[in-house]
């Protein structure tokens, strides 16, 4: 508190000097007091009064318009805003009425409504009833514009109805909404029919009728089936019209039968659209149908294809009403695959066993009601005694991998045992078979080690000791075969070695140029030996060399004969010849022979023919040709008489004459023997001198073993006798040794 201290004049004194200067402010509990006059301007007493007075009034004027704005504020403000998330707190009108038009505001359908049934329920009485009706109209304006979008876009009549049913009576928008509502009831109601007789017209597959009521609809004033409706419709006749096309296609492709065709129908009536008349009247087809391929694919199942069977039982799955029974078919077609897989090797392991038991979980999802009930159940039980004996040969098999001829023995008695008619007898017959021959295997390989040991140091001796070895396995032994085929190698390194010397023999022959040595020495090769086929091909080139050295010479001949029978005048040429020459001259007419001998064979002399004083043999091998001395005419046809350009020398007929040169002709090696004697018969006498020979001479009637081309043509001067003996020798390269 403050507290005054005055010293100096008392009442009645003047204050010359303003405020005594001892006046000071003193706080109570202070250390130290400030004096007023160091903090006032002093006044005079007079107006501290006055000052006072001031004071109090500013401090009642403030307190006034302060309560007064405090009671203006309260009296324009709204009512604390309820809580309208908790129900509770909602218990007066205006807080429900605050609440509905928070709700409206968000412009969702259903809080307008809830917002338009709560205002519609005051009648005039109620405080609020002329505050809420400029919000029933707005509100009753929304959900009239709502029903008619819904009967737009979603068609529903009665949804419309149910919505309009909110508007109060009293909404200046009643009328409105009952008008409305009774010029959509109308054109619903022709739009309906309408529809009516495009789905009966549908029905009786009328189509023309069907698109009429189409142009029907778009003539109508609502949207809904100027629009919606008119696009529906179309579509519905496009589907009808395409599902009749298919069910009639489906129709025409099951009428000969079979499943291939059943298939292909069932597979054209399942595109048939769910929504339309057609698939009504295919459903009857598509039960028999796949009922058909149900009974095919258990006939199919009855016969192990099931492979078959499972593709029969998709196809009749594309049939709603018995996609259950084909799944069913599938799962034992399915569980007998399994099963089967289980026998495909002949060696166990446990993953058969596995396929087993899963075939087994598979055949018994089968409900009881399953028409393959019986069936899968007689599985199950086959396949639970195939379980026993599998596990019996798995033991068997497993003491069989130790190798030994006992252990061998031991399984093969532990798969014996699988009892006769059991499904896996077969395979314990097979794994007994196996051991048996691992056992033979065993008890026979040291004997072929033994001749593989022998045929290592490739020699005759080693590898007739071999042969024998192997030879010692047994026939139906398990090595046998292995033994043949070592025999077999064997027996050609022998003949290899037994031949070689012999064909190596042959080929120094050939290089020397003694051919038909050569070709003896190979011919020593036999047949089915290991060098057969080389010694014959080295044959056959030898052969051609001697038929190319023989061509090469009868070329150089004709070439020479043709040189000396240009310079002879015909007319002394046709005086020299004789009837010898007429019939040796129709002997090279005949044809010659293909191939060569292959070597001469010698002439009969007993032909009873005087000696001849031609030489004893004609030198075969190729060279020059000899001198021109005596050339031989050859038949030609009658030409004009001209003077010769060149005298013709005098005709000498002791030596020897060539061959008149006749048409090359092609030659082959001879592969044929040695031919027999020849035997010739003299043709018919010579025409008189002076006239010109025949070209095409008659042939004399020879018989004659197949010869080489030189020997149809006789020599010249050979005299025209009824017997005559005369010895032909072939000597030279060719004939080599004769």
């Amino acid at each position: 508190m403050l507290s005054q201290q005055q010293s100096g004049p008392q009442r009645g004194e003047p204050l010359t000097e303003g405020v005594a200067k001892d006046f000071s402010l003193v706080i109570d509990e202070a250390d130290s007091a400030l004096g007023l006059s160091e903090v006032m301007v002093p006044v005079p007493q007079s107006g501290n009064q006055s000052w006072r007075l001031l004071l109090i009034t500013l401090l009642s004027c403030f307190a006034a318009s302060g309560a007064a704005l405090g009671a203006f504020f309260w009296l324009i403000n709204l009512p604390p805003t309820a809580n309208c998330e908790n129900p509770a707190s909602v218990t007066t009108d205006r807080a429900q009425l605050f609440c509905a038009q928070v709700a409206a505001e968000s412009g969702a359908l259903p809080d307008v409504l809830t917002a338009l049934d709560l205002a519609g329920s005051w009648t005039a009485g109620h405080p609020l009833y002329y505050e809420v009706q400029p919000l029933i109209e707005q509100w009753s304006w929304v959900v009239l514009k709502a029903a008619e979008q819904e009967l737009r876009s979603n068609g529903s009549m009665e949804q419309a109805q149910a919505l309009v049913s909110h508007i109060p009576t009293e909404s200046p928008v009643f009328a409105t909404a009952q008008e409305t509502m009774q010029t959509w009831q109308g054109e619903w109601d022709q739009g309906e029919a309408i529809m009516a007789t495009a789905q009966t017209a549908l029905k009786q597959k009328d189509w023309a009728t069907a698109s009429q009521q189409v142009l029907a609809l778009a003539e109508l004033n609502n949207s809904h089936w100027r629009v919606e409706q008119v696009q529906a419709l179309s579509r519905q006749i496009r589907l009808e019209r395409r599902a009749q096309e298919l069910l009639g296609e489906a129709v025409a492709t099951a009428v000969p039968g079979g499943s291939d065709r059943l298939e292909a129908a069932l597979r054209t009536a399942s595109q048939i659209d769910e929504s339309t008349y057609a698939r009504q009247q295919v459903q009857p087809y598509l039960d028999r149908w796949s009922d058909l391929l149900l009974k095919l694919g258990q006939d199919k199942w009855y016969a192990s294809e099931l492979d078959a069977a499972i593709a029969l039982g998709r196809s009749a799955a594309l049939n709603p009403s018995r996609a259950q029974v084909a799944q069913e078919l599938i799962w034992i077609s399915q569980a007998r695959q399994m099963a089967q897989k289980s026998l495909t090797t002949w060696r166990t392991s446990p993953d058969q066993l596995v396929t087993l038991y899963q075939a087994m979980l598979l055949a018994n999802r089968l409900p009881a009601d399953s028409p393959y009930y019986p069936q899968a159940q007689s599985s199950v039980m086959s396949w639970r005694n195939h379980m026993g004996e599998l596990a019996r040969l798995q033991t068997a098999q497993a003491i069989g991998q130790v190798r030994t001829k006992e252990t061998l023995n031991a399984a093969a008695s532990q798969a014996a045992q699988v009892p006769q008619g059991h499904p896996r007898r077969v395979q314990a017959q097979t794994m007994v078979a196996h051991w048996r021959q691992e056992i033979e295997r065993l008890e026979d390989r040291p004997q072929l080690v033994k001749a593989h040991e022998l045929a290592r140091a490739k020699t005759f001796d080693g590898l007739r000791e071999a042969i024998q070895t192997a030879s010692g396995i047994a026939l139906h032994r398990a090595l046998r075969g292995e033994a043949q085929s070592w025999v077999y190698i064997w027996t050609s390194e022998l003949q290899v070695m037994e031949d070689r010397p012999l064909l190596n023999r042959a080929r120094s022959l050939a290089q020397r140029g003694q051919l038909s040595q050569a070709i003896v020495e190979a011919s020593g090769v036999k047949p089915g030996r290991a060098l057969y086929d080389e010694a014959t091909d080295a044959i056959a080139g030898w052969q051609g060399e001697i038929a190319a050295a023989e061509r090469a010479r009868l070329r150089a001949i004709e070439r020479a004969a043709a040189r000396r029978t240009e310079v002879q005048d015909p007319e002394e040429a046709a005086t020299v010849e004789t009837p010898a020459e007429a019939s040796l001259e129709n002997a090279t007419t005949s044809p010659l022979p293909e191939d060569l001998p292959m070597a001469p064979a010698p002439i009969n002399s007993n032909l009873g023919w005087p000696q001849s004083p031609l030489p004893d043999r004609i030198d075969t091998v190729p060279g020059p040709a000899a001198p021109a001395e005596a050339e031989a005419p050859v038949p030609r046809s009658p030409q004009p008489p001209s003077a010769p350009a060149v005298v013709p020398a005098p005709v000498d007929l002791a030596p020897a004459p060539l061959p008149a040169a006749i048409p090359p002709q092609p030659l082959i090696a001879p592969s044929a023997p040695a031919p027999q004697p020849l035997e010739l018969v003299p043709g018919p006498a010579a025409a008189p001198a002076g006239e010109p020979q025949a070209t095409q001479p008659v042939a004399p009637v020879i018989s004659v073993q197949p010869q080489p081309e030189y020997l149809a043509h006789a020599p010249i001067g050979l005299p025209h006798a009824a017997s005559l003996n005369t010895e032909v020798l072939f000597s030279g390269a060719l004939y080599a040794g004769h």
